[in-house]
């Protein structure tokens, strides 16, 4: 197929691949599973994924990209070189890609990024920050004069940005996010009920009962996992409100993060987004409760968008469409040429 373009959110839980006209055609975790003595990658997503803690001997598994930055290069590269080939197929063409980059990357984590994607099979490379494309992809048009507010909650980072007139005006970012949220439920049931679970388990917890506010009706769950004195299996029932309590530390460190935000935006911006409402997007906007939490503590009308895990990756393909307004704001395509490829 001539002149493929794909619009990738480069998460550290989930990697999207959306195509414009078709909408989102891939949704995998960001797991590989490799070879521990030639680091070759033998499963990507899902497989790796369910494979984690599971792992036979020789294998490891691991999440190339942390908090929207590469962690391992030949990782990464070949987990992007797999995805892509996906979904182009056997396509001789290179495709053009505009991928997703946390808020406050550096020039050099911005350039190893385009390096990886290019080397995996790109013909070149457009980064956008991620809030800037959740916003797109949340539905926000890039012409509109009016400010928006957004807030992207996602596996390794937090992103928040007012948006106007396809551009940025002011960024913050915060690196507690889900996989945040996971480590400390981990911490939690070891100290309280000396059990040591995987984040596997903790992922479960944080999506079965996990809460941004005091639910009503408070619900338990059962949790299993290893004794920390015995090493035997053992079962122990976790509430919500426990949760609550436990994630309430890390939840306020997003909160601060966007009133701090507030008062460095400009105050039109500011009477724009208080005629309209926050936007919430990113997984991590699913959990129970988020949106009342934004409310209660900002004041103001907060609405999670439809499908805010995917919001990022139709972002980046509404940015494809956009290209003529971005260019405007520095926003270009990267070739070979432009970056050093390893």
């Amino acid at each position: 197929m001539f002149g493929y373009d794909l619009g990738i959110d480069l998460g550290t839980s989930n990697l999207v691949i959306s195509v414009p006209d078709k909408g989102v055609v891939l949704n995998e975790p960001s797991y590989v599973a490799y070879d521990t003595e030639s680091e070759r990658v033998l499963y990507a997503g899902r497989r790796a994924y369910y494979l984690q803690g599971r792992e036979p001997k020789g294998v490891t598994v691991a999440q190339p990209l942390m908090d929207g930055v590469i962690s391992n290069y030949d990782l990464t590269q070949q987990m992007v070189r797999y995805f892509i080939n996906r979904v182009i197929k056997k396509s001789i063409f290179k495709p053009r890609v505009v991928a997703s980059v946390p808020a406050l990357a550096t020039d050099v984590e911005k350039r190893t990024l385009i390096s990886v994607i290019v080397s995996a099979g790109a013909r070149s490379v457009c980064l956008i920050e991620e809030p800037l494309c959740a916003a797109f992809g949340a539905g926000v048009d890039p012409q509109q004069p009016n400010g928006a507010f957004v807030v992207d909650i996602g596996g390794g980072t937090t992103n928040m940005a007012v948006v106007s007139q396809g551009s940025m005006s002011q960024i913050e970012n915060v690196k507690i996010a889900g996989n945040t949220f996971d480590d400390e439920i981990v911490r939690f049931v070891k100290e309280k009920y000396d059990v040591l679970i995987g984040l596997r388990t903790a992922e479960d917890i944080k999506k079965t009962i996990g809460c941004a506010v005091q639910r009503d009706e408070d619900i338990a769950m059962a949790v299993k996992g290893r004794s920390g004195t015995t090493g035997m299996p053992k079962v122990v029932d976790v509430t919500s409100n426990e949760i609550y309590h436990c994630l309430q530390p890390l939840l306020a460190e997003i909160i601060a993060a966007a009133q701090i935000m507030f008062e460095r935006t400009s105050p039109q911006l500011v009477a724009d987004i208080t005629t309209s409402s926050i936007l919430l997007t990113g997984g991590s906007a699913e959990l129970y409760g988020m949106d009342r939490l934004f409310n209660e503590a900002l004041e103001l009308e907060v609405e999670i968008a439809p499908q805010p895990n995917l919001c990022v990756a139709k972002g980046a393909v509404v940015a494809l469409n956009k290209m003529h307004i971005l260019d405007n704001y520095g926003y270009s395509f990267k070739t070979k040429e432009d970056v050093r490829i390893r």
